[in-house]
């Protein structure tokens, strides 16, 4: 968390592997507990969605059903975020060897969290 500061445009990259049957996820552009963006990837309701938290109360901001996730298979992730605008990659980890390379899944766009605690 960046304190008292507003946020910078910023490239995270992270590799996911998930075991269980359920979800996985990545927090990004944290404010506090209570606020904050996060893309949740989730194998029993097989989609991929961004989610807003803000002030403990949550919105779906945008959601695809392509199957979410696969158990036991490493993926990469790449959360990148220009101003107000975010695009997600999400790719195997055997196919794609760098975060760029792997396909858009989602983009959105929103300034409700600009300004870090």
């Amino acid at each position: 968390m960046v304190k008292d500061k507003q946020f910078f445009d910023f490239e995270l990259n992270v590799d996911i592997l998930t075991r269980s049957r359920g979800g996985c996820g990545v927090a990004f552009r944290m404010k506090d507990p209570f606020n904050f963006y996060g893309i949740e990837f989730n194998i029993n309701g097989g989609y991929k969605r961004i989610i807003k938290m803000e002030n403990g109360n949550m919105t779906v901001l945008k959601t695809i059903n392509d199957g979410g996730i696969n158990q036991s298979l490493w993926f990469k992730v790449q959360v990148k975020a220009v101003k107000n605008t975010f695009t997600i990659r999400f790719g195997e980890a055997d196919k794609y060897k760098k975060y760029d390379e792997a396909p858009v899944v989602l983009e959105f766009e929103d300034i409700s969290h600009v300004i870090g605690q």
